[in-house]
């Protein structure tokens, strides 16, 4: 039986209890973050937790934790799964208002041990999603448990023989994947859609960005078509989990990950 954390002790699953009447299990009122782990280490937490602190703060809440006092929490827990390679949630969420204290979140961990190997190799199949990013939306910037949207059109690629879908927003630009940020490449440039475009700011996203200034290659956010990304030399999608993922197919377009040159020199290993 799986071990989790919920504000501050140690559970089976099983034994977890939430109140249903929460605006966190009524309303998905709360914001998660998934942290991949190596080597038993939960990798770049700083910049997770820094991203949940923000997203708690739109919706009038607090995380009763630091990330100093979250670190041991995680790693005690990662322990006691004996989990070493794989992932770590944390779910903060808005507990009931006689339960809630100097704007409080209940805090849950968990633990898996998803990882992503083989899809290096082959490239990911995306296609696009039939529903529209709302740019305009006030949760649309932050890592929302208002996931339903999501789940159901990375559902409907799969069922369609893909793995993940890219939505559009309401101005036909390219937004973001269900669970990933975009990036292609051109002429040796590294584009991606602005944070005006309706994204997440992931913090793959982040990191990529980074590392192509440390390598002097060029990046442009900005609001682009569908057709920037057809025409693309080399597609990639990110997230904490799978980092950097190149793209085999977008739909009918086939992409030759074999002749990409920015994605494996991004990803530093030659994958």
């Amino acid at each position: 039986m799986m071990q989790i954390f919920l504000n501050g002790v140690y559970l089976e699953e099983d034994a977890a209890l939430i109140s249903p009447l929460s605006p966190g299990f009524m309303y998905g009122y709360g914001v998660f973050e998934t942290i991949r782990v190596s080597g038993k280490q939960a990798l770049f937490l700083d910049q997770h937790f820094a991203r949940m602190v923000q997203g708690l703060s739109v919706l009038g809440m607090v995380c009763p934790y630091h990330e100093t006092e979250l670190r041991p929490s995680i790693e005690k827990l990662l322990e006691l799964n004996g989990v070493s390679e794989g992932f770590v949630k944390v779910v903060c969420s808005k507990p009931t208002p006689k339960k809630q204290h100097n704007q409080e979140a209940d805090i849950l961990i968990l633990t898996g041990t998803k990882t992503y190997k083989a899809e290096y190799a082959t490239g990911l199949k995306v296609c696009l999603a039939d529903a529209r990013r709302n740019e305009f939306s006030k949760i649309v910037g932050i890592k929302s448990m208002n996931y339903t949207e999501n789940i159901l059109e990375k559902e409907a690629a799969v069922q369609k023989g893909f793995d993940e879908a890219i939505f559009l927003n309401t101005h036909d630009h390219v937004s973001e994947g269900c669970v990933s940020n975009v990036f292609w490449v051109k002429d040796g440039i590294v584009y991606t859609p602005s944070l005006h475009c309706g994204i997440l700011e992931g913090t793959a996203r982040a990191r990529v960005i980074k590392k192509c200034a440390e390598f002097m290659i060029p990046v442009q956010e900005g609001a682009y078509g569908l057709e920037e990304l057809l025409s693309a030399d080399e597609l990639f999608l990110t997230n904490a989990l799978m980092d950097i993922m190149p793209v085999s197919l977008l739909e009918e377009k086939n992409f030759d990950i074999g002749a990409y040159q920015v994605v494996p020199q991004l990803r530093g290993d030659g994958r």
